[in-house]
């Protein structure tokens, strides 16, 4: 009984959240900015001496200009593609035809009900729209995303004060809370800065191509590179395409071996380097949240599924009850590391009686003192069995 009513609340719960996604977009829009812009603000108290409101005033204006900024290039860009886009249409029907008629032609078992397949992969620019109308909407929202924004940086230097009332300053799990909250903030600002060089040089490489509309092309690579492992090959797609309607095959091959390089060099050699395991979730946990998101909120949700999931892992791994969970959730470097934290033992172990292996050493800990050798040992041993030897030097 208790697990049927568990799971009808986290229904329930789900569909209000489904619901009421044009209130929590805005604000999760606003509390990931606010995670981003926080060292800013520590940046500007620290280095530049100023006081905590001029900083937060300075970070909100950055943000601004930025967020402005970003919206109106992303809206122009969007609407030349899309003035655009009957001609591509157009173009793509032709060369599905011309495709068709060719495999015909070398006696090739093709019916002409591929062509409505081939037309289906214009679908994935509709996705495209679909987010660039979902963020000028959040954009559209800006004044709102923007009072949170400040509101969420002001508290952000009192909030552990708050937990330490209520909680006590003892408790365990404010420490947690920080280090959870300190992995998202790592991963959110290396994952921008990644994506920033991905979208410049994704942009740049379009533009030497000859290919319409870079700017839009390096807006969405900087978009969908929010998405683990998927969004790179979902930014891929409508440039590819675009490319083979414009620049033929050979426009459009340059344009898929120069987007797949970056996306490798980035995603393989300086993600792992700057980022390391900080994401601690598995592969298929994160395809998942993807999909589940993506459902929940739309493309937006999906650009949020990753550093979501990350916080609702560290939720389900203060409690007991539900730790189990969490390693479900976790990646194998993860779960192993929680394993010698929380004391557990494998079958192994168990069936062979060995304590588990001691936790991994944080910085600042203090080294248990060395034993003292063995040597040693023996001759103060003998020293007191040997006779004359006094009472106090025996003790």
């Amino acid at each position: 009984m208790k697990t049927v009513l568990v799971l009808a609340a986290l229904v329930v719960v789900i569909a209000g959240l489904r619901v009421a996604g044009g209130f929590f977009l805005p604000f999760i829009s606003a509390l990931f900015l606010a995670v981003i812009s926080v060292p800013v603000v520590r940046f500007l108290e620290r280095r530049a001496h100023l006081p905590e409101a001029l900083a937060i005033l300075l970070t909100v204006l950055l943000d601004i200009g930025l967020v402005v900024g970003f919206g109106a290039l992303l809206w122009t860009s969007f609407l030349g593609f899309v003035e655009a886009l009957p001609a591509y249409q157009l173009a793509l029907d032709d060369l599905a035809h011309s495709t068709v008629d060719l495999a015909r032609s070398w006696h090739l078992p093709v019916d002409y009900a591929l062509l409505e397949e081939l037309r289906s992969a214009g679908a994935v620019m509709g996705v495209v729209g679909d987010l660039v109308h979902e963020l000028t909407q959040i954009v559209s929202n800006a004044l709102m995303v923007l009072l949170l924004l400040g509101f969420l940086l002001f508290e952000t230097r009192g909030a552990r004060e708050k937990l330490h009332l209520l909680l006590g300053r003892a408790n365990p799990h404010i420490e947690k809370t920080a280090i959870a909250a300190y992995e998202v903030q790592r991963y959110l600002v290396v994952k921008t800065v990644l994506s920033v060089l991905t979208g410049v040089l994704t942009g740049c490489w379009m533009a030497v191509c000859g290919l319409d509309f870079p700017l839009l092309w390096g807006l969405l690579a900087f978009l969908l590179n929010y998405i683990p492992s998927l969004g790179p090959a979902i930014s891929l797609v409508p440039p590819v395409l675009v490319a083979l309607l414009t620049l033929g095959p050979g426009g459009a091959a340059a344009v898929a071996a120069g987007h797949l390089s970056i996306g490798f060099v980035i995603g393989n050699v300086l993600e792992p380097r700057l980022m390391g395991k900080t994401l601690g979730l598995s592969t298929l946990v994160v395809f998942a949240s993807m999909f589940f998101f993506f459902w929940l909120w739309g493309p937006v949700g999906a650009l949020f599924a990753a550093p979501l999931t990350m916080l609702l892992r560290s939720a389900l791994e203060v409690n007991e009850d539900t730790r189990w969970i969490a390693v479900l959730l976790g990646s194998h470097e993860y779960v192993e590391s929680k394993r010698r934290e929380w004391g557990w033992k494998t079958l192994d172990e168990r069936a062979s009686g060995l304590p588990p292996p001691p936790p991994p050493a944080r910085e600042g800990d203090v080294p248990p003192p060395a034993a003292p050798p063995v040597d040693e040992m023996l001759d103060t041993l003998q020293q007191v069995r040997e006779p004359g030897v006094g009472k106090d030097a025996a003790e």
